[in-house]
């Protein structure tokens, strides 16, 4: 008997060990993070909604004061990193995804085939080698960040914010698109591929709206001023008599704006991404890689681990 309990006490021992090395070692992790410059530069939400409380940005990046405080405060980080993904999303989905579907569609109806063809295809690539790889890096930054708390919201209440679900569907998107092969010599494979890509951007705004989006103070802003902006930019740009073929100057356009996005709201929040096992993990401050060699070839093309 009394084996049997000192066993029983040396174990429960062993566990609390654990247990407050496991909780030291990620409250290092959140003062780690907040310590990235990163995260002041966030100017994107204005504040969060969690339960009855409102945080805002300059509270939720200040470092905790006791312990009890760290739950609460990866909670809320990673709720307001969440918001800052959602209005990346609502970006590309809403406004540059749905304008390159009605361009795609349009051409395709004015029998402009060859052009039709070329921008249904141009879609399908950014959508594979720029936004799938974008989705899987901030899906990576969320866990991260919530795996920190003691009950993670993956485990705890995945219907009340979805943020990482809806990334995970974004990374999944190849398994719709895969249905169907598109083909020159059937010209109803290029429009059901586009129909696939707009039934999909229209379900993950739906999905933003119904779970993400009442939580999320955003800074003012047009939905479209993406859009608008390059829109701008390429008629200048053509009437100085620059020859480049629209779909070249968007395809730079978004791969420009995602390298950004990861390079501000991934990198220098201090995430790193492991390609052998696919898995963020949060860097320390004195391994900071250097930004600029990540993306060093600027004009080729994104392999779909971003060189990470």
């Amino acid at each position: 008997m009394f084996s049997l309990n000192l066993i029983n006490f040396c174990f429960l021992l062993f566990s609390i060990f654990l247990y407050t090395t496991a909780h030291s070692d990620h409250r290092k992790k959140v003062d780690t993070l907040l310590m990235y410059s990163g995260w002041k530069n966030l100017n994107d939400v204005n504040s969060i909604k969690f339960s009855t409380h409102t945080y805002y940005h300059q509270t939720l990046i200040e470092k905790p004061k006791s312990s009890h405080q760290y739950d609460k405060k990866v909670r809320s980080l990673t709720l307001y990193l969440g918001c800052t993904y959602v209005k990346v999303i609502c970006n590309i989905f809403f406004s540059v995804i749905r304008n390159v579907y009605k361009s795609c569609w349009k051409k395709l109806n004015e029998n402009d085939f060859i052009n039709g063809y070329i921008c249904t295809e141009g879609l399908i690539n950014i959508i594979s080698m720029l936004i799938v790889p974008m989705a899987t890096l901030m899906k990576g930054a969320i866990d991260a960040l919530d795996s920190l708390h003691s009950k993670p919201l993956n485990f705890l209440f995945r219907n009340y914010f979805m943020i990482s679900f809806i990334l995970k569907k974004i990374e999944n998107i190849h398994d719709e698109l895969n249905i169907q092969t598109i083909s020159r010599d059937d010209i109803t494979t290029y429009y059901w591929t586009l129909n696939t890509v707009h039934s999909f951007s229209k379900s993950i705004i739906d999905d933003i709206k119904s779970s993400v989006i009442s939580h999320c103070e955003f800074v003012p802003y047009n939905m479209h001023y993406l859009w608008k902006g390059w829109h701008e930019e390429y008629k200048i740009i053509i009437n100085q008599d620059v020859k480049m073929i629209s779909f070249n100057f968007l395809r730079r356009k978004i791969k420009n704006y995602i390298e950004t996005v990861i390079k501000d709201k991934y990198f220098q929040l201090g995430f790193k991404f492991d390609p052998i096992t696919e898995e963020t993990y949060i860097e320390r401050l004195d391994n900071q890689i250097e930004l600029d060699l990540e993306f060093k070839a600027s004009d080729g093309e994104l392999p779909m681990s971003i060189q990470i």
